[in-house]
């Protein structure tokens, strides 16, 4: 199996900002349950307060499309065209160094 690291970027609507950052962070305990999660960290940039990034790493790519289809996901999928301004910036990388 090859892990998955996710970068996941989201810019916020004018004034939803706020609630993005309460729907992402919502999302963080049950992806860290998730059988095959390594990571899920979510981060707010301190240039730009509309935008949000989520670091994820996976046990594999099947372990990624699981998580895709959690109610957990599905149901914060349902919100995004109220919260972000375009689409999910989304950068699937794989490691090819050694850890540190």
């Amino acid at each position: 199996m090859q892990q998955l690291t996710i970068i996941a970027t989201l810019v916020a609507k004018p004034g939803k900002s706020e609630a993005l950052g309460q729907a992402l962070l919502a999302l963080v305990p049950p992806s860290r349950a998730e059988e095959g999660c390594i990571n899920y960290d979510l981060h707010h940039s301190l240039s730009d307060a509309n935008t949000w990034v989520v670091y994820e790493n996976w046990v594999s790519k099947a372990a990624l499309e699981y998580h895709f289809a959690t109610p957990h996901f599905q149901a914060f999928s349902q919100q995004l065209g109220d919260l972000i301004d375009g689409s999910v910036g989304l950068q699937e990388l794989q490691m090819v160094s050694s850890k540190a």
